[in-house]
């Protein structure tokens, strides 16, 4: 009986963070189960970028702020047709305008307003935050992305419950046990670690020889579950 717990407890430190509940169901009366935690990676090519990019506008006068975030955003428009970035690619917030208070007495008014861009042509990236910022625009920041998410995360998903399943057999046959099925499952997603790119500082210290961004990024899309599988004695 000590040799089997000791083996037991091995078993369990060595799937960290993987746990066995040997103590019998409340709703599943006479069965035993073993709960596992278990996670899928997929890397994809990282083959766009989301660019946001952020209209602000101060001034002491709430109409004046307000004529001049729309210079702004019509410049904006205006580059994304010449760069012949696609409607279904742009996704835009409304303006929002409010007061900026300084010991309780209105300084200014300040408009916010965010843009989302969906970039596949990367080599965009650099050259559009050039003209934004040579026409007054400074708060703007990129991150890889990839068109390929989706089938990753599925992929992602599968890899997790086999994975479960394989560790879920391992403690059951070390426990004497044999699985019966499988009681509930749980899962969530993410993208992992998604780098982001420097907006100003960026495309102002790279020269013409050459960007990182022709190199090739990965991105890793990560799937994780929790299977409670339904045991019986061998």
């Amino acid at each position: 009986m000590k040799r089997y717990f000791a083996s037991l407890f091995l078993i369990t430190l060595l799937f960290s963070p993987v746990h066995l509940l040997a103590n019998l169901s409340d709703s599943q009366p006479g069965y035993n189960t073993i709960t596992v935690q278990a996670s899928g990676e997929v890397q994809v090519t990282a083959d766009l970028i989301i660019f946001n990019v952020n209209i602000t506008q101060f001034n002491a006068e709430a109409r004046e702020a307000f004529r001049e975030h729309k210079t702004q955003e019509a410049y904006l428009s205006s580059l994304l047709i010449e760069e012949g970035i696609e409607e279904r690619n742009i996704s835009a917030n409304p303006i929002n305008i409010s007061a900026v208070r300084r010991s309780n007495t209105v300084t200014g008014y300040e408009t916010r307003q965010q843009v989302q861009i969906t970039l596949y042509d990367i080599s965009q990236f650099e050259s559009m935050q050039i003209a934004l910022i040579e026409n007054g625009f400074g708060v703007f920041t990129g991150n890889f992305s990839s068109s390929e998410i989706e089938s990753a995360q599925t992929e992602a998903m599968r890899k997790a419950v086999e994975e479960a399943q394989q560790k879920a057999a391992i403690l059951a046959e070390a426990a004497g046990l044999r699985i019966i099925e499988v009681s509930t499952i749980e899962y969530g997603t993410g993208s992992g670690y998604t780098p982001s790119l420097r907006g100003v500082s960026m495309s102002l210290e790279m020269d013409s020889s050459g960007s990182l961004l022709q190199f090739e990024h990965k991105i890793p899309v990560r799937e994780s579950v929790k299977i409670v599988f339904k045991t019986a004695p061998r």
